[in-house]
């Protein structure tokens, strides 16, 4: 059960961040406007609310995605063990 949980964690994450990231890309660029009347743009017009606020929903759609998966790959795993490494044998009982 907690290694299904795991794979759906991080297959929603995965899918979460690629959309909230091409979109948010896209976005940004705009590559279907210009504007040939505005003299000091060289790619695109200057974008709307609508559209900034779009592309602050797709960069924490992407963030969210992110987060998913940092908390799949830091939960631990299904023998119950949490993925930390092993420390320095013998230390602190009466070693070097």
């Amino acid at each position: 059960m907690a290694a299904r949980k795991r794979t759906l964690l991080m297959g929603w994450g995965f899918a979460l961040g690629l959309v909230g990231a091409v979109g948010g890309l896209v976005m940004l660029l705009q590559p279907w406007k210009s504007c040939p009347e505005i003299d000091d743009s060289s790619t695109a017009c200057p974008a709307t609310s609508a559209e900034t606020a779009l592309l602050f929903v797709l960069l924490a759609v992407a963030l969210l995605g992110v987060g998913l998966v940092a908390k799949a790959l830091l939960t631990s795993p299904p023998g119950g063990e949490p993925r930390v490494p092993p420390g320095p044998r013998d230390f602190g009982t009466g070693g070097q």
